[in-house]
């Protein structure tokens, strides 16, 4: 159980008084990430920590009790509109709003109020309503949903050729990939197998990772449980870790990650606790792959997450890289007793 926090002790001096204006701006400037987390957003900022906590707490009646199911009602309107960027549900919303004096809670715990905002946010809120909260944060989400529909296009019209002739420009379309075969994957695959070289170089089973999020690689990761003493410390491990520490959420639910060697059991079992969207592999592991070779998670129907998966991307080429390391050790392990460490009867 979370104990109370007091944020507003920690505040050495006061703060500069934010306008109305400012408010909207900032709340939708963090409006378009999303799984936002307030454990993570309190420890990176307090100024926004408060600023999100103080649009919820506007959400609620300025003067009129409510009781639980109406408060509820309340906040669960703002994780809908001006907080659905964040990753929270309005129990524990509710909570942090009255540990923090955001709203009060009646000794029984039955009504809720608004309660005391910030000085610093004070002045504003009194100008500010849910309604003005929550179309600011909608004007910004579809502003950037307009902006990834024309890199889109933009895109799509660099597939297209031109050709001048005779004065005349002739448009010669290109044929796109199909849908279930993009032809990023192996664009993507081929710096995981990058990344695989790095782990070779330290004397680990070479498999790589990447983790791609809006067409843009944010974290790599290679085989390292020797090096690391540590036997997590998987491609696939290493990559999710960077990414989650970047974006500051263990969520990556908007991310894809592509990887040299079908994933592990363990490994499998992160990618479903972290929500990846999408798994891309290369070769695939018979002895302890956990995306059909030995078992499938990815298609167990009890599990509430189920990320999309492709594999075979630019196998041939994931597996000599696997089959030239062995190949080496066994001839440097010629002659001499092989460690425990070093046997290569798995691929990791």
């Amino acid at each position: 159980m979370r104990a109370p926090i007091h944020l507003r002790a920690m505040s050495m001096s006061p703060l500069p008084q934010i306008s109305a204006d400012a408010w909207c701006a900032r709340l939708a400037h963090l409006a378009q990430r999303d799984g936002l987390l307030l454990s993570t957003l309190r420890e990176r900022d307090a100024r926004d920590f408060e600023l999100v906590l103080a649009s919820a707490a506007l959400f609620l009646p300025a003067t009129q009790l409510l009781d639980e199911r109406g408060a509820n009602g309340c906040l669960k309107h703002f994780l809908a509109t001006a907080g659905v960027m964040l990753d929270t549900d309005h129990v524990e919303l509710r909570r942090w709003l009255a540990d923090l004096a955001f709203i009060h809670r009646s000794d029984y715990g039955t009504d809720y109020r608004r309660g005391h905002l910030p000085a610093w946010l004070a002045s504003a809120a009194d100008t500010l309503d849910s309604e003005r909260l929550a179309q600011a944060v909608s004007d910004a989400r579809n502003a950037k949903a307009s902006q990834r529909a024309a890199r889109k296009a933009a895109w799509l019209a660099q597939q297209a050729g031109a050709a001048v002739a005779d004065g005349e420009v002739e448009v010669i379309l290109a044929v796109p990939a199909p849908a279930e075969h993009p032809v990023e994957d192996e664009t993507f695959m081929r710096l995981a197998i990058d990344q695989a070289h790095n782990a070779w170089a330290l004397g680990e089973v070479p498999v790589g990772a990447v983790v791609v999020k809006d067409g843009q690689v944010i974290a790599t990761g290679f085989n390292q449980p020797i090096g690391n003493s540590d036997p997590t410390a998987h491609a696939e491990i290493q990559a999710m870790r960077a990414a989650a520490e970047l974006l500051g959420n263990y969520r990556l639910s908007h991310c894809a990650l592509y990887v040299t060697l079908e994933p592990c059991a363990m490994c499998s079992g992160a990618m479903q606790h972290a929500r990846i969207g999408r798994l891309v592999y290369g070769a695939a592991d018979p002895k302890t792959g956990a995306c059909g070779s030995v078992v499938d998670l990815f298609a167990e129907p009890r599990l509430n997450h189920h990320t999309t998966v492709r594999g075979g991307v630019l196998a041939a080429d994931c597996s000599t890289l696997l089959s030239r390391f062995f190949a080496q050790r066994r001839e440097i392990k010629r002659g001499a007793t092989a460690s425990e460490d070093m046997d290569d009867g798995s691929q990791r």
